[in-house]
């Protein structure tokens, strides 16, 4: 509940697009258990081999309880065991495109994909955090207007800009964003992977 009810916050704060709330994370994250043998033993010393031989090849749903707290019973050998989070070891093996954590049996996963248009909101944010900061080192007033030149020879920039410029013009408070040759005392910046040269004046 209280995910929900602060998801924009999380959102902003980590820079994600969407929260979904899933009933587990199966289809990202594979697991793998295998018996601790520190607690086992004392109580299941005669089945040790047994456990270790075949614990991990049990389907991984019978054991998942065991990543939420609960105890899990098997039969093994002829005999019951009675499985307690402790006594199973459990390794996660995750997507190549996704990040995740596992922390008192919540589970939290990112992706890691980035799409093309992901990718040109983190370059038009990059160019809004360069040119925040010429305004900072300007000592601009906040409500004071600029302009702003940049040179850039990587197509990608100028076509980021194509879409984003509205965007950089409101959090900048720009009145025109200016391709230029020369740029004299401009600072050079990456703008996601570009080299990008920018400088700003007062606007008229």
């Amino acid at each position: 509940d209280a995910i929900e009810q602060l998801a924009s916050v999380i959102q902003d704060e980590l820079n994600v697009k969407t929260i979904t709330t899933v009933d587990n994370l199966d289809g990202i994250v594979q697991y793998a258990y295998k018996p601790n043998l520190k607690t086992l033993g004392p109580k299941y010393g005669k089945l040790l081999g047994m456990l270790r031989k075949d614990l991990p090849n049990l389907a991984p749903e019978i054991l998942a309880p065991l990543r939420s707290g609960s105890n899990v019973s098997i039969e093994m050998g002829g005999e019951t065991i009675e499985l307690e989070p402790d006594d199973v070891l459990v390794s996660t093996e995750q997507s190549s495109e996704w990040g995740t954590a596992d922390d008192s049996g919540v589970q939290v996963a990112i992706s890691t994909k980035l799409s093309p248009e992901l990718i040109e909101e983190g370059m038009a944010r990059d160019f809004v955090r360069h040119v925040q900061q010429l305004r900072k080192d300007a000592d601009l007033e906040i409500e004071n207007r600029i302009r702003i030149q940049y040179r850039s020879d990587a197509s990608e920039i100028k076509q980021m800009l194509n879409i984003w410029s509205e965007y950089i013009s409101a959090e900048t408070l720009a009145d025109s964003i200016e391709s230029r040759q020369e740029i004299a005392d401009g600072k050079s910046v990456s703008v996601g992977e570009f080299a990008t040269v920018l400088s700003i004046c007062l606007a008229n």
